[in-house]
């Protein structure tokens, strides 16, 4: 008679934790993914700082929506944008329905 045997079990994940998602990636040795979220992140830092903002203020980004007359997709596809895609009327619109007041300042180069 044959025996089964029972499936062998997947070792649950280690429960540490981590503080910052850099900390885990390189903890686990996954150095160039660990790379690559910072240099996303550093592209991405207008960015969300809107979407805190939004979050803040108790909006979802189709009530953001709502109110600057576009797609919720519209906002999805801003807020998964890098700095450099967005267009100062973009940020300044988005800015000022989220309590936001965009400024700018230019330095001469050295």
């Amino acid at each position: 008679m044959a025996t089964l045997k029972s499936p062998r079990r997947a070792r649950p994940p280690l429960r540490r934790k981590f503080s910052s998602v850099d900390q885990m990636l390189r903890g686990t040795g996954y150095r160039r993914v660990a790379a690559a979220v910072k240099a996303l992140s550093a592209q991405t830092q207008l960015v969300d700082q809107l979407i805190l903002a939004r979050v803040a203020a108790g909006l979802t980004q189709a009530q953001l929506a709502a109110r600057l007359k576009c797609s919720q997709s519209r906002i999805s596809k801003l807020e998964d944008s890098r700095d450099v895609d967005l267009t100062l009327g973009d940020i300044q619109d988005y800015a000022g329905v989220v309590g936001l007041k965009l400024g700018a300042r230019l330095r001469a180069v050295r």
